[in-house]
């Protein structure tokens, strides 16, 4: 033990105000600390342990990690779930705690740096340029809020974070306890530093924790600064966007956009193809230009692109995302570059369309296959969200034949897909439904075949089919939608709903022009995030808790974040909408949105909306790579532009029923 009045350094912490425990839906609330593109990254239980598993060798289990135990006060309480986690600056991964014994406050932050070891730390808070270890911090700010001295106390402890690990536990090289005598207001502090590999004979609790917290957050201010930049009058609209950025970059390995950090932690081309979407649209370059890679390298000998073993829609998703990446580039020679793999992959799709049985109702669609999402893990089921990627992939690769003067090609492939679509209808009057179902067998959970017309359209916005299938999901499917969100369960599971699937029929809202229903179910689906914005798989709403402990989850993340920049920005074909779906409330009088270096299809751009005491007011820098046939502003009929902006078409829609924001909906899930 160590019984001081004063400590060892100094440290100044931008610590929240203390009064207000923000909203945190999950009762298994997890966060994580780390580095840019490492491997691995320190996970944060819901009781506030710090899980650093390299001691323990390279296992993803859980129970297989040591972690480290806080305790604080006089009986060495230790944190727990009443502690609730946030993030520095509302958005930097550096995690914030308070705990309260008595008279005497305990603030606690806990980030991740480059080991002080490294020849060039700056280099190493980038990439692991020298290798995969790295330091976790822990710093702890006492002070005693009464007139007269009390006692402060602080453990550190390690061990197996779960009374069933029997592993040994290696000892912190560093001062388990620390003890004062604390005056009024005078705080003490105390730091220790802990590698995620072993390092022997060195104590990084001697460096300057200061110092090493500055460096940290000067890196992730410095890697945003010159991203997209989204500012609305909702603080956790804006913190969660942050963060989403944050999430993909720690869970990445060395540019490979990986599911989540210690869970999914490999590479998925479904996952995957949403998250380097994600990347490119903040502005992220060189990380989309990192995580691309990876999709022209998952390509099979038969030209089929394939992450999750004999799944087909990869194909499809791969043909899409190398798509997008060339559409919001605007990299020619790049596509020319690739153009041989996509009409490689899309040969693998004419030919696969061509191996099924002549006769209905499987005529012209793929094979049967196993699928996860669908839950039909036999082979034996054809899926229809492997049809509408593939078909989209077909679509997309057309577009870029004629954008590289593939002017037959690009025939031949339109041709294709008309054929392909003819299929799919026909294939769906034998069901004998009035929506597309998850397959053709009619059996499996709602996944693929709700991605009807977002990442792109591949029916008709006004599709009765697809207004069918919104209304069986959200009305019908095991009851409707929970919490604003889609039902999702395999039978084997207790009843859940899976917030970033149902993004997919709220972004089909939006591109319907449906407002308040979208506006509605994004407050839900940022309802369902924890403190730290860190967003779930599924969840087992019942008693708020993310299946399999997944959170953050990458994808949760960047359906988050796309959903929140469509909202604000939409390319449709040939057309750049803005404010396609907000809360009526971002445009009050004295109120502002504010977009800037926002990249899109036809190049960068921004705009700021001003609400006025007579309207909106409108400044628009619009793209100039292209021009977009339309530049269409939506507003609400309460709330008219005020000045004339050239080029903006405006389109006015219905007042929202209600006011909409998020204190609303965490008063209508308390209340429900």
């Amino acid at each position: 033990m160590i019984r001081t009045r004063l400590f060892l350094v100094t440290i100044v912490l931008a610590l929240p105000a203390w009064a207000d425990t923000p909203f945190d839906y999950f009762d298994n609330s997890w966060s994580v600390i780390g580095l840019k593109d490492y491997a691995r990254g320190t996970r944060i239980t819901p009781d506030n342990k710090l899980m650093i598993g390299a001691s323990l060798g390279t296992s993803e289990n859980e129970a297989d990690k040591a972690s480290v135990q806080i305790r604080f006060g006089k009986d060495l309480t230790p944190l727990s779930r009443a502690q609730t986690k946030q993030l520095m600056d509302g958005w930097l991964p550096v995690v914030l705690l308070t705990a309260q014994d008595g008279p005497v406050r305990y603030e606690f932050t806990l980030w991740a740096t480059p080991l002080p070891s490294a020849s060039n730390w700056r280099e190493a808070f980038d990439w692991p340029k020298e290798n995969e270890n790295f330091l976790n911090w822990i710093a702890v700010r006492v002070v005693n809020t009464s007139s007269t001295a009390s006692e402060g106390k602080v453990r550190f402890e390690q061990a197996g974070p779960y009374e069933a690990s029997n592993h040994p536990v290696p000892e912190l090289n560093v001062p388990r306890e620390f003890s004062w005598l604390l005056e009024p207001e005078k705080p003490a502090e105390a730091v220790v530093a802990l590698p995620w590999e072993p390092v022997k004979n060195t104590d990084f609790s001697r460096e300057d924790a200061k110092i090493w917290l500055d460096r940290t957050v000067q890196f992730w201010q410095n890697l945003l600064a010159d991203t997209m930049s989204i500012n609305v009058p909702c603080k956790k609209t804006v913190q969660a966007y942050k963060a989403a950025h944050i999430c993909q970059l720690i869970a990445g390995d060395h540019g490979e956009l990986h599911g989540g950090e210690g869970f999914y932690d490999e590479f998925y081309i479904r996952d995957g193809a949403y998250q380097v979407m994600e990347l490119e649209e903040a502005g992220l370059w060189d990380a989309a230009r990192n995580a691309i890679k990876a999709f022209t390298d998952h390509q099979l000998e038969d030209g089929r692109f394939e992450s999750q073993k004999g799944q087909f829609d990869a194909n499809g998703q791969a043909l899409w995302a190398l798509w997008q990446y060339w559409k919001i580039t605007g990299d020619r020679q790049w596509l020319e570059r690739v153009y041989p793999q996509l009409r490689k992959a899309v040969d693998w799709t004419m030919q696969a369309r061509r191996s099924a049985p002549a006769d209905p109702p499987f005529a012209g669609l793929l094979p049967a296959a196993p699928a996860d999402g669908e839950s039909l893990w036999d082979g034996k089921h054809h899926i229809l969200g492997y049809d509408f990627w593939n078909l989209r992939g077909m679509l997309c690769t057309a577009d870029a034949a004629r954008a590289l003067g593939k002017s037959d090609e690009a025939t031949l492939l339109m041709k294709e897909a008309t054929a392909y679509s003819a299929a799919i209808d026909k294939a769906w009057k034998q069901t004998g439904l009035h929506h597309f179902p998850p397959s053709w067998e009619k059996e499996g959970t709602h996944w693929g075949n709700t991605e009807t017309l977002w990442p792109t359209t591949i029916f008709p916005v006004d599709d009765p089919r697809i207004t069918a299938l919104m209304e069986e999901v959200r009305e019908n499917h095991l009851g409707g939608f929970v919490e604003g969100t889609i039902r999702w369960t395999d039978g084997k599971i207790e009843p859940a709903i899976h917030p970033y699937m149902s993004a997919y029929t709220t972004m089909a809202s939006l591109v319907r022009g449906e407002s308040e229903k979208v506006v509605d179910e994004f407050y839900w689906y940022l309802l369902h995030s924890t403190a730290t914005h860190g967003f779930p798989e599924g969840i087992f709403y019942k008693r708020h808790f993310a299946w399999s402990n997944t959170i953050p989850h990458v994808t949760g993340a960047s359906n988050y974040a796309l959903l929140l920049r469509h909202m604000l920005i939409h390319e449709q074909d040939e057309e750049l909408h803005l404010l396609m779906a907000i809360p009526d409330g971002w445009l009050d009088n004295g109120q502002e949105i504010a977009v800037e270096h926002a990249p899109t299809h036809f190049g960068p751009m921004s705009f700021r909306a001003k609400g006025t005491g007579k309207g909106v007011q409108l400044t628009l820098e619009p793209p100039q790579r292209t021009t977009p046939k339309r530049i269409v502003l939506h507003l609400p009929k309460s709330r008219t532009l005020e000045n004339v902006c050239e080029g903006v078409e405006v389109v006015l829609r219905d007042n929202q029923s209600r006011r909409i924001d998020f204190p609303d909906v965490i008063a209508r899930y308390q209340g429900r």
